[in-house]
């Protein structure tokens, strides 16, 4: 799990103890005759803490979708192509063009015309 994911948890468990606590202190300040003060200040707290806590899951939600995408994207590319800067892997007509120096892939574990994106050019 990324950290951003963390956080996000981390930022929707406070929204909800925001808004746990907003809630306690509207009900006491209704039941008790308390301020409006304290009651206006519990709904503020009851609202921003749903605010957050509802951004703060979404969020998650949208980050797992992101992380399944990318699963079944990286279970596309042959292994001898990961991390290959000549990897193309888009389909035409129903058929995945691997690479314009080998279209269909390579048929043994590594290729000899294998290039990482960190490999810079010489020209």
């Amino acid at each position: 799990m990324s950290k951003l994911k963390y956080l996000n948890i981390c930022a929707g468990a406070m929204g909800i103890t925001a808004v746990l606590l907003g809630g306690t202190i509207v009900f006491k300040g209704l039941t008790s005759g308390a301020s409006a003060r304290s009651v206006l200040a519990g709904t503020c707290l009851l609202l921003g803490g749903s605010c957050f806590a509802v951004k703060s899951l979404y969020e998650i939600q949208i980050e797992s979708e992101i992380d399944k995408v990318l699963i079944e994207r990286r279970k596309v590319i042959p292994t001898n192509c990961r991390g290959c800067r000549n990897f193309h892997g888009v389909k035409y007509e129903g058929v995945t063009l691997v690479c314009a120096i080998h279209p269909n892939g390579v048929e043994g574990k590594t290729c000899p015309d294998w290039k990482s994106f960190r490999q810079r050019d010489k020209s």
